[in-house]
């Protein structure tokens, strides 16, 4: 069973993937298109993809790729996220000069309070990958450059911490999504059964955002995500992402589908899938 995730090795994706798989082979991309086309052309079983994170909000490239492609979401991922400021073992004692801070635009953005205190002078340089950023700081040993990612990053690249937990927030968490044909089971904690949809609101219907969410309160279902994103096709069209939790009788949102299709909203079900935690 080959796993596809956002590389390189020691990413959160990657740590993502190998906490939900306890076997399988896990494959690297670079970007997230080359991840979800890989899955879309079936070249991997799974692909693991972040979807949304406490600081910074969805993950919009992922969000868009999935509008492109329709995946299937099989389950989803929880997992805590600590960012690590990490440089090369013989900079560890000079890290406050650092010229350099690179990593991915997700988690500069979730520390830029820290690196706005602590390191003014810096450029931030964004990566595809937080791993990337490691990478880079480990080939230029010479410059005294920084990187900021997972502890399983500085292990890989075998770089020195030298500030834990700098993102903004404590309690930071990141949602993936496993894009996959089947369900797979895992060990981790079950939390609860989410459904998302992508649904697109006729254009000549006044209202219609209304009577589309209408349709889910008069079904006493909860929308725990709505969120709009362009169409990219023409200034004003816009497609809206929304995760519903799913009761205990899944008649009622099968009802509540019913009545969209019925009442001609464009929608596609992606998703009805397990949540699960890791510790």
């Amino acid at each position: 069973m080959d796993i596809g995730y956002l590389g390189p090795k020691g990413s959160f994706t990657h740590s993502a993937a190998s906490s939900y798989f306890s076997s399988g082979n896990l494959i690297s991309y670079d970007s997230l298109m080359q991840l979800i086309d890989a899955r879309m052309n079936k070249q991997i079983d799974y692909a693991m993809v972040p979807v949304e994170n406490t600081i910074e909000g969805s993950v919009l490239p992922t969000i868009d790729g999935i509008y492109q492609t329709l995946p299937t979401i099989q389950g989803e991922l929880i997992l805590p996220i600590a960012q690590q400021l990490m440089v090369h073992k013989n900079n560890q004692d000079r890290w406050q000069e650092a010229t350099l801070i690179c990593s991915h635009p997700q988690a500069l953005a979730q520390s830029q309070v820290f690196i706005h205190k602590n390191l003014p002078q810096a450029e931030v340089e964004p990566m595809a990958s937080t791993t990337l950023g490691a990478k880079k700081v480990v080939e230029h040993p010479e410059e005294v450059y920084a990187a900021i990612g997972s502890k399983m990053a500085a292990d890989e690249y075998d770089l020195v911490i030298v500030k834990e937990g700098i993102q903004t927030v404590a309690n930071n968490e990141t949602r993936f999504w496993l894009l996959g044909d089947e369900p797979i089971a895992t060990n981790l904690i079950f939390v609860e059964q989410k459904a998302t949809l992508l649904i697109e609101l006729p254009m000549d219907r006044p209202g219609a955002l209304y009577h589309m969410l209408g349709i889910f309160s008069k079904a006493d279902l909860n929308l725990s995500k709505i969120e709009s994103r362009p169409q990219k096709t023409k200034l004003g069209e816009y497609f809206f992402i929304m995760d519903i939790e799913v009761p205990s009788d899944p008649a009622v949102l099968q009802t509540a589908l019913e009545r969209l299709e019925k009442q001609a909203f464009p929608f596609n079900l992606i998703g009805n899938y397990p949540t699960y935690r890791k510790p």
